[in-house]
């Protein structure tokens, strides 16, 4: 197989998106589409932008559900990604991006109540994490930098249909 050389600033190799839902200052929900994540054990570590309004809501409130759509959500996620909870829009946004008071509603998506006390999970998303920050780590404090945040899942929540009927646990497959 022949290969080239590539520039290496952004390199996106299919990992899966995840909703986040985080908790504004006034009280209501801030939902953001993100594709930086992973999980190890009991815990989730997610890259979100500095400037993000999610990453300010995590700062000052440390909760979060992470949300693990199926693949036929894909146009509800994509009805949102065009949209930003910073209001008003940061200049470096200005040219992609609105504002949008409630993603629930502009991706057609239902609230569950968590049951931890932190932020609403996605009712149609088969598999919710709710969990608190552990650590958070800047990258880079400009809007075009980011953060690595570690945080510990305090509740796991599946739809019935994707686990191993045997053990309880999720099926792959399924």
């Amino acid at each position: 197989m022949k290969t080239t050389r590539i520039p290496h600033r952004s390199m996106y190799y299919g990992t899966p998106v995840a909703l986040v839902c985080t908790q504004n200052s006034d009280g209501s929900e801030n939902l953001t589409p993100m594709s930086s994540s992973w999980s190890l054990r009991d815990f989730v570590v997610l890259g979100l932008g500095c400037a993000s309004q999610a990453m300010e809501n995590l700062r000052h409130r440390p909760r979060l559900t992470v949300n693990l759509p199926s693949a036929d959500m894909w146009e509800s996620i994509e009805r949102i990604a065009v949209f930003t909870g910073k209001n008003p829009v940061p200049d470096h946004k200005a040219t992609h991006f609105s504002y949008c008071r409630d993603k629930f509603e502009a991706a057609g998506l239902t609230r569950l109540t968590s049951t931890e006390g932190g932020p609403s999970r996605v009712a149609e998303c088969p598999i919710q994490i709710e969990a608190v920050v552990n650590t958070v780590t800047d990258v880079s404090d400009n809007p075009e930098g980011f953060s690595v945040i570690i945080a510990k899942a305090v509740a796991m929540h599946a739809a019935v249909g994707i686990l191993d009927e045997t053990s309880g646990q999720i099926d792959p497959v399924k």
